[in-house]
């Protein structure tokens, strides 16, 4: 499973953490094509014209499709990137791969996240004794828990 359909699975995509992901190359036009079609489908934007054009959108540029999304959400940055973080590690642990192919895409994780501070433990440069793959359960559940578990505990 893609890191995106893992967003969609704990509830975590919106709008514009699908245009992040977009313009870092994480989503296909397609895959936004159908996140509007589920949209319209679930009833969460059923009278939403823009989100109706998006999903149709195939003959949109990128520029038009991006501006529409625009329309439909306000952006924070920092939270669309810690979800991708959070999609991305999570995606990392399901894999199939060996411990070292895992560590392996944990690195690449951990460059193309701009080296965050909170995964500075799953370098393998890191002086810290811990495993990498240790380091990044830990960071998977310090985003669950801003992401997943505030939800339900009444945080905002």
């Amino acid at each position: 499973m893609s890191p995106f359909k893992i967003l969609i699975g704990l509830g975590l995509m919106c709008w514009s953490t699908i245009v992040f992901g977009f313009r870092r190359g994480w989503v296909k036009r397609e895959d936004i094509f159908d996140y509007a079609i589920n949209q319209l489908v679930s009833g969460r934007h059923a009278n939403n014209e823009n989100v109706a054009i998006i999903a149709r959108g195939e003959d949109l540029s990128d520029d038009e499709l991006i501006g529409l999304i625009s329309t439909l959400e306000s952006k924070n940055n920092a939270s669309d990137l810690d979800k991708w973080r959070l999609g991305f590690l999570l995606w990392i642990e399901a894999s199939d791969n060996s411990d070292e192919e895992k560590i392996n895409l944990l690195q690449e994780a951990y460059a193309d996240f701009d080296y965050p501070e909170d995964m500075s433990s799953c370098s393998v440069y890191s002086q810290d004794e811990i495993s990498p793959l240790l380091a990044m359960s830990d960071v998977v559940a310090a985003l669950k828990e801003r992401f997943l578990l505030g939800r339900s505990g009444g945080r905002p």
